[in-house]
């Protein structure tokens, strides 16, 4: 699953770098560059997410072994 996650936070880095690019440079039209770069920071949040509380929930169990 972290694999999978990683891969999705590297995905929409690309994709928000892109299209923060296309919009600069005018390669696409605004609609398709404003939808690419919002699938792209919701994959960088998700992925966020996902690792947060991949540790949160690691170190409660470290502390109930305490």
């Amino acid at each position: 699953m972290k694999t999978i996650t990683l891969i999705g936070g590297i995905t929409g880095v690309l994709m928000a770098v892109f299209a923060y690019f296309a919009e600069l440079y005018s390669w696409m039209s605004i609609e398709a560059v404003v939808t690419l770069g919002f699938a792209g920071y919701v994959l960088i949040i998700t992925a966020i997410a996902y690792f947060l509380l991949s540790w949160l929930t690691k170190g409660v169990k470290e502390l109930e072994v305490l």
